[in-house]
């Protein structure tokens, strides 16, 4: 009987919990695991998948078997329109894959959509970049399908024959309980040799960490000369042990936490830095020239570079706003560009990650971001004199730096560098910025529900489908996003169709053909009209202008994904609620009267 080695991996499929690393549950592993598998058992592999190809005409995308399938003509159609033809993919993928090594190169040659059937499961996961998204093409998607069953199978049949085989179910154990599966439905897989037992998952989570637990000491030691401490970001955490049948000494329990990570500067930006500016006297000759700079309005001005940019920034927008729900050009005389400008753009690599352990430390008060402190020291595996002898700088939210600094000033003064903590830089991280500046505008949008008359976001909101009774909380940053999102891209459009003079009219759910040149001046007039300097002093913006109501300059957000079914509703609705917004004015509003202009 075929089945694979019993020995130790890589060279066999045995994996002991105890001498698990990280490197196990990389890409390139798992593809090595599937190839060692499939060729170690090619019978049943080729049993299993010869069975699932039998019958062609079955559907990948079909959940359940007595689903009948659409008519021959619309399937015909759906599958021309989502396959394409194989120019549509790249030669190569990012990592120098040749995707199509059977097909000519020929620019004559005419390829069908089965030539795209030569394109592995790795090279799927190329083009899309890593994650688990559906191809587009209908071959590709029974292709990945019929491979993932036969080899699944062929690991269940060797696990089931010989516990030692458990090189793929080890992994779905640490999976599975890291995705929250709990101890019932983990018994139950594990029962039908899907994955490995529960307390192997456990063993090999405390391997992993004792692993990471070294990493993340070799990452902060004083000893491989960095020019830079690893920066450490925190969050507080609250998470809540949950009892359904409660009792004595067993009820539900809150655990209020923090938890962080460390990540290390690029190498290819610390080429480009001066180590002169990176010691701890910079930073405070800094500190101390700031502290004694004049703030004048002139500094928030915008440049002629800034305009220019913000300007192109703007007309990007537009761009896609119009090719995705307005127009499809019949040439390409003139560039459409729906990209946004790029601003100081860096070389993409991956990010230097180590996680930091969860600490039972709440950052809500000076005395809990000490304990913070102290906890991150521990895992560092440095002393605090060793700590504090280089400049550290420390991401977190608004509240946590203010805390911060609340503890240095509680240990002013202070002699030493690890009692005054001056060489610790607090600073917001990227996405608590964004967070709070999404939520200012968000708030200061909203509007009056009790109002009929009002078109604040809310209006926009429940044009769109979406029941918003009040704004979202500051916990669900993703959703508030979203929400900013949808409006701006749904004013985009609005403003797109008042320049066409159907501000009146539903969109169209077939976009009408327009050559490039018209196109392009029809996101010249949009921008001309409704976001630049002259559309705020234009005439009729000064006549529109009702009280409490905000001029409109639309923002440089990105916009949401295309949907044809949501936009006509809100735009009808808005034109109903005011039909004077054609001069200038959005449809969202500001109690407070203030302007939100960009000139």
């Amino acid at each position: 009987m075929q089945s694979p080695r019993g020995v130790t991996y890589p060279q066999g499929a045995y994996v002991n919990s105890s001498n698990v690393k990280v490197g196990f549950f990389t890409e390139p592993e798992r593809l090595a695991r599937i190839e060692a598998l499939t060729n170690q058992m090619p019978f049943l592999y080729r049993l299993v998948e010869g069975k699932l190809q039998a019958d062609e005409t079955t559907s990948a995308d079909l959940e359940d078997g007595d689903e009948p399938p659409p008519n021959e003509e619309e399937e015909s159609q759906d599958n021309t329109a989502m396959s394409g033809s194989a120019e549509d993919l790249p030669a190569t993928t990012p990592g120098g894959i040749k995707l199509f090594p059977n097909i000519p190169n020929d620019p004559g040659t005419t390829h069908t959509a089965k030539d795209r059937f030569v394109a592995s499961e790795a090279d799927v996961n190329e083009i899309e970049g890593g994650f688990y998204l559906k191809s587009k093409d209908r071959q590709v998607r029974q292709k990945v399908r019929v491979e993932t069953v036969a080899r699944t199978i062929c690991a269940m049949v060797a696990f089931s024959t010989n516990r030692r085989h458990n090189v793929f179910q080890l992994s779905n154990s640490l999976l599975f309980l890291a995705s929250g599966v709990t101890e019932r439905v983990s018994s139950y897989l594990n029962y039908i040799g899907l994955c490995s037992s529960r307390k192997t998952a456990h063993l090999a989570l405390n391997t992993l960490g004792k692993e990471a637990e070294g990493k993340l000491k070799s990452r902060f030691s004083v000893k491989n000369g960095a020019l830079l401490a690893p920066n450490i970001c925190y969050d507080n955490l609250d998470f809540q042990q949950k009892v359904h049948m409660q009792s004595v000494g067993h009820s539900s329990i809150m655990f209020h936490g923090t938890w962080g990570y460390i990540h290390s500067v690029p190498p290819s930006i610390i080429t480009a830095l001066d180590p002169a500016e990176l010691t701890t006297k910079a930073l405070n000759d800094a500190l101390h020239a700031a502290s004694k700079l004049t703030i004048r309005p002139m500094m928030f001005a915008p440049t002629l570079e800034s305009s220019i940019h913000f300007e192109a920034t703007l007309k990007s927008q537009i761009m896609d706003a119009v090719l995705t729900y307005v127009a499809t050009p019949t040439d390409h005389l003139f560039p459409l560009r729906r990209t946004l400008p790029a601003v100081n753009p860096l070389e993409p690599e991956l990010p230097n990650i180590a996680m930091l352990r969860l600490m039972l430390a709440s950052d809500n008060s000076a005395a809990g971001v000490g304990e913070v402190f102290t906890g991150i020291i521990q895992q560092s595996g440095l002393t605090n004199k060793e700590f504090h002898s280089r400049l550290q700088i420390v991401e977190g939210d608004l509240g946590s730096c203010n805390l911060f600094e609340s503890l240095r000033n509680q240990r002013t003064p202070a002699r030493h560098a690890h009692t005054s903590m001056d060489k610790i830089l607090p600073i917001p991280g990227a996405a608590h910025t964004l967070w709070n500046l999404a939520q200012a505008i968000y708030l200061a949008y909203w509007g009056d529900k009790k109002h009929s008359r009002d078109t604040g976001a809310w209006r926009s909101l429940h044009a769109l489908g979406i029941a918003v009774n009040k704004p979202v909380t500051k916990k669900d940053f993703n959703l508030m996003l979203s929400h900013i999102e949808r409006i701006h891209n749904a004013t985009i459009i609005y403003c797109v169709l008042i320049v066409l003079d159907e501000g009146h009219e539903a969109i169209e759910p077939k976009l009408r053909q327009m050559t490039s040149q018209k196109i392009c001046k029809l996101v010249d007039d949009t921008y001309t009209k409704f976001c630049s300097g002259a559309a705020r002093r234009s005439k009729e913006c000064h006549e529109g202008r009702r009280p409490g109501t905000a001029d409109v300059h639309v923002a440089a957000v990105g916009c949401y994904g295309p949907g044809n079914s949501t936009s006509p509703t809100l735009l009808k609705t808005l034109a109903k609620v005011d039909p004077s917004f054609g001069g200038g004015i959005a449809p969202l509003t500001c109690k407070s009267g203030n302007e939100y202009t960009v000139d």
